[in-house]
């Protein structure tokens, strides 16, 4: 007996931005509400940062939807805006493809590897916070060596 899980989707604010988390199946389909809720919130807040964590999925877009995905988040999205891609290692490859895609129409998406590191990506610089996370990071190091 073959199974589809579908994909569920929660949409929360947060700090000055937006925050969505995906899990199941990748469905450019089911996706597609979930950004326009994305989209409410930034123009009933006038935010223009969006996290989305996409790690819980456990399936990948094609190649050819991941050109759909990045005009999906494209289109209406705030100029200055920023999005945080959080992803699991083995969803990096077509990740960075979709951050050059959204990159060379001029939206601001980065891919991260945890949820914190893209926290403090949206956060922007703050003097009370990089010391914390370089002594994180230099401890990280330390201890890899």
């Amino acid at each position: 007996m073959l199974s589809f899980e579908t994909m569920t989707y929660a949409v929360t604010s947060n700090d000055n931005y937006v925050s969505l988390s995906c899990a199941g199946s990748f469905s450019l389909h089911e996706l597609t509400p979930a950004w326009r809720d994305v989209q409410g919130y930034l123009i009933a807040t006038g935010w223009t940062h969006v996290l989305v964590n996409i790690s819980g999925l456990q399936t990948a877009p094609e190649i050819g939807e991941i050109f759909d995905l990045a005009k999906l988040f494209w289109r209406d999205f705030p100029p200055s805006g920023r999005i945080a891609l959080v992803v699991r290692w083995d969803q990096s490859t077509l990740a960075k493809l979709l951050e050059v895609l959204m990159r060379s129409v001029g939206i601001y998406l980065t891919v991260f590897a945890t949820e914190e590191r893209a926290r403090a990506w949206m956060a922007g610089p703050s003097s009370e916070r990089l010391p914390e996370i370089a002594a994180r990071t230099t401890s990280q190091i330390h201890v890899n060596n």
